[in-house]
């Protein structure tokens, strides 16, 4: 299954764009998408695409680690595992077994905002896994032997992705300082501690709560008739019982009250590290575009701006880096640079103050440099309309994040709309005017010969 890795503070989560409520073919959308929410709240888009050989089909769960509770940190990730199991009516094996009987591809990954089941396989043997999916979906059979071999599976994974990885557990501390009682201070993956003390009563509880039609999207790409898989959709899933809780909304970024600078000291390289971070809007903002392209001209390209001026030009840090964390409720850009041990505090955030005053003459976003960003995205969403799997995706990450699953169409033409002074004053409102977060890391330990020759490093990397 393809797992969410938490490395360290610095995730890239992709945002994608949005919701229809009716049966009937959507006016300038493809030919013969359909979407309807059935009474039970189960969400359905069907897009048929003959072109393809597979069919996609995705559930999203809208419940990550942000909808947990103290007493149940670490279940979306757990139930990303704990879904493959026994149900009343199969086996355990059963779903995986369908598809690895007809050369089909399953997975799951648990981010902070949904949790989300992909399959990809023939069309002649969809309506299986349509019946598997609908069981799956409210007669789980959670006892002691299924928690108690997940649980297993889940620790060992934490042990060697999050607790072997120095940089995984600072941004896990990080991530927790600085959101402080914000949802999103909690990591998907969880904690041992978590996982060790899920309790099958809890855990019960937590499935008859979220894991049900009213917090779902089923979403279907393929080589379909979209009237036939409809009605088949109806007949498997419309009985399912309209019970469960609708988590509430995760706060926003902005407008979040963030400590002004946090000072940690962790187990990490003999280096210090400061990080500036600064809040985006929400992905269904009106500025969603411009942020995109100002996210792909500082983090996608093959020149970081930040690291290109404070790295290779002054030679103040031995490494730079800008980064971008994409969630449901906003998105954050942040600078982090590594300085020398001798650093201190101050003259490390008076360099990195001084870079963002130089990224504020706008030299790095010119005509030419935007055009290229837009090519970039255009060329990302031209690529996903030819394969079934990443067009099932958008759909359900555009109707999550961005209340709205027609913009997953049309992309292209939102991108070209978008003019260089919308990105500068997008840059200039969230980053150059704003006041940022600062996070400064400092080691454990310093081996006496960094103390002592570490000064040197700037004369010779030059």
């Amino acid at each position: 299954m393809n797992r969410w890795l938490p490395i360290a503070f610095f995730v890239l989560f992709p945002v994608c764009g949005l919701t229809a409520t009716t049966a009937d073919p959507i006016a300038g959308l493809p030919p013969g998408y359909v979407s309807e929410v059935l009474d039970n709240g189960l969400r359905v888009s069907i897009l048929p695409d003959a072109d393809n050989t597979v069919v996609a089909t995705e559930v999203w769960y809208h419940v990550g680690s942000a909808n947990e509770e103290p007493h149940n940190r670490g279940f979306a990730h757990l139930f990303e595992h704990m879904m493959f199991g026994k149900t009343t009516n199969h086996d355990k094996d059963e779903y995986a077994n369908h598809h690895d009987r007809y050369g089909g591809e399953i997975g799951a990954t648990t981010s902070f905002d949904e949790t989300v089941y992909f399959s990809r396989i023939a069309p002649e043997y969809h309506t299986r896994v349509l019946e598997l999916e609908a069981d799956r979906m409210v007669h789980l059979v959670l006892d002691e032997e299924n928690l108690e071999n997940e649980k297993r599976i889940v620790s060992e994974e934490l042990r060697l992705r999050t607790e072997n990885d120095p940089f995984s557990r600072v941004g896990v501390a990080a991530m927790k300082a600085v959101f402080g009682e914000h949802p999103y201070a909690e990591m998907p993956s969880g904690t041992r501690e978590d996982v060790a003390t899920a309790t099958l009563e809890r855990c019960r509880a937590f499935y008859d709560r979220y894991y049900r039609p009213r917090n779902a999207h089923l979403v279907i790409v393929g080589p379909v008739d979209p009237a036939k898989k409809l009605a088949e959709v109806r007949r498997l899933f419309g009985s399912l019982p309209a019970e469960g809780v609708t988590p509430k909304d995760v706060p926003p970024l902005t407008g979040w009250d963030y400590p002004d600078e946090t000072t940690l000291e962790e187990d990490l390289p003999p280096a210090k590290f400061a990080i500036l971070g600064f809040a985006m809007p929400l992905p269904a903002s009106d500025e969603y575009w411009a942020i995109a392209l100002m996210q792909q001209l500082l983090v996608g390209g093959a020149v970081d701006p930040f690291e290109e001026s404070l790295v290779k030009r002054r030679h103040e840090a031995v490494y730079a880096r800008t980064n971008w964390m994409s969630f449901r409720r906003g998105s954050a850009l942040i600078f982090t640079a590594a300085f020398l041990p001798y650093r201190s505090e101050k003259k490390a955030f008076r360099l990195m103050e001084q870079t963002r005053g130089e990224l504020a003459r706008m030299e790095w976003l010119t005509n030419e440099s935007l055009a290229s960003a837009k090519r970039t995205l255009i060329r990302r969403d031209t690529n996903a309309i030819y394969y079934a799997g990443p067009r099932a995706h958008n759909i359900g990450r555009a109707q999550w994040w961005l209340g709205d699953e027609t913009l997953a169409f049309g992309t292209n033409d939102r991108v070209r709309a978008v003019t260089r002074d919308q990105v500068e004053d997008a840059f200039r409102t969230y980053v150059i005017e704003a006041t940022p977060i600062r996070v400064f890391m400092t080691p454990e330990k310093v081996p006496v010969r960094v103390w002592l020759l570490g000064w040197l490093y700037p004369l010779f990397n030059r």
